[in-house]
Formats: C-alpha cells, structure tokens, sequence
C-alpha cells in the first residue's frame, strides 16, 4: 500500500487520534500536522472529481515538511501574550519597587521636614509641606528661602485702636474710623456729629476740602481725601497724627 495514500493517512489518524488528557486535540502539535495533511488530500480530492480523472498524482498529498519546534513556538507565544493582557495596569504600579516621589540621593534618611533649604524627608522636595508659625501681634510665619520670615509689623499702615477723622457725603458729613487689631487697615467710617468749630462749615460746604481743611486746622488727624498736600495720594493721613500713623 502506497504510504501517501488518502487511504493509509486515514487509517493511521483513526488508530492514532491528535491530543491526550493534558494537550487539546486541536493544540497538539501532531493534529496541526494532520489538519494540514486532511486539507490537502480534500483539496486533490476536488481536482481529480472534477477532472474526469481515475487516479490523483501523488504530487497532489506532498505537504510542507512539518517543523513541530515552529508550532510550538508559536503557541508558545500566543499563550504568553494572553496572559500578559491578563495581567492589570493596576497592580503592575503596585508591585513597581520604586516609590511615587524618591531622592535621588541613595544615601539620604528620611527624618522631619525642616525649614531648613534641604530634603530632609527624602521625597525629592525641599521644604514642603512645612506650616505656617503663627505670629504673637496676628499673621504668620512663612518659610521662605530656608528660613522662616518675619512677623508682620503689628503697625504696618495705623496704631491699632487709634482713630482718624473721615468725611461722608450725606447727614452730618463727618466720622471716624478706628484702626484694626493687627495694625494693618481701618474700620468703617461711622458717622459722628463735627466739633463745633467745623459744624457751620460741614453745613456750608458738606463733604469737602474746606471741612478737611477745618479738621486738620482744629488738630485732628484727618484722611487726605482731596490730596491737600498735592503728594497724589489720596489715603494717607494729615494733622496731628503722632498717635495714629506708623510714621514717626
């Protein structure tokens, strides 16, 4: 019997069928053999039918030599690229063994941050995360360059609790205004009734430069509205202002 013959290939796939208990069937290397040889023989079978012919060349069952290291390198390889796809993003960051933010000094030792221009966490930051130091006179304590700046001055712009006259534009056209806790600003102009010196010209004139000019005439301390010092500035102080501004 001709050993490339439909026939002998047939019997010999029936007494030894491709896969065992481990390997499928259709993964075993020996039925990929097979598979093609079937596709072959299938593929003379149609030439000969529909030829007319009574025999097929045996040119038509020659296969390709089978390289089983091929196969089963290529299954290999599918295998491996499935269980990758498997595998999460997640938990590849979770095993990583470097840390989100390291120090690129292998010899740095964590401790607690200081105030002090260097790493002393070992997180690749210098100074971070360092809290603001709460001054005694209001405001805080900055770390800035290394070190921790200044307190505020507590007399930044007025004596705190001291007092300045300020002109309003309706009733009595005059008030005060108290300078706040931390030295920094004034209070609201609350309205006060003018001493009598500047009573007649707050109800002449209202809120002008000739009442401004009656409150710095009369000793107060008074808000430069109308810029009679001709310096452009309209928020400093004038009169007797010794106890109020933090300009000597």
């Amino acid at each position: 019997m001709d050993p490339n013959s439909t026939k002998h290939a047939t019997r010999r796939y029936n007494r030894k069928p491709p896969g065992n208990l481990t390997v499928p069937a259709l993964c075993h290397p020996s039925a990929l053999f097979r598979i093609r040889v079937f596709a072959r023989l299938t593929i003379a079978s149609l030439t000969c039918l529909s030829a007319g012919l009574g025999a097929c060349s045996r040119t038509g069952l020659e296969v390709d030599p089978f390289d089983e290291q091929d196969e089963r390198r290529d299954v290999r390889t599918i295998a491996d690229a499935a269980e990758e796809r498997l595998i999460p993003p997640g938990d590849a960051a979770r095993d990583s063994p470097l840390p989100k933010e390291a120090s690129t000094d292998p010899t740095c030792t964590p401790t607690e941050e200081m105030c002090n221009d260097l790493d002393d966490d070992c997180n690749g930051q210098v100074d971070d995360g360092i809290a603001p130091i709460p001054c005694p006179g209001g405001g805080y304590r900055y770390c800035v360059g290394g070190r921790p700046s200044a307190c505020p001055t507590r007399c930044e712009t007025c004596v705190p609790g001291s007092q300045r006259v300020c002109l309003i534009s309706y009733c009595l056209y005059w008030g005060t205004q108290t300078c706040a806790a931390d030295g920094r600003s004034f209070g609201p102009c609350r309205e006060q009734r003018p001493p009598t010196a500047c009573d007649a010209t707050a109800r002449a004139h209202g809120n002008s430069p000739e009442l401004e000019r009656c409150c710095i005439d009369q000793g107060y301390c008074c808000l430069d509205a109308y810029d009679l010092d001709g310096d452009g500035d309209r928020g400093d102080l004038l009169g007797s202002c010794g106890g109020v501004s933090c300009e000597p």
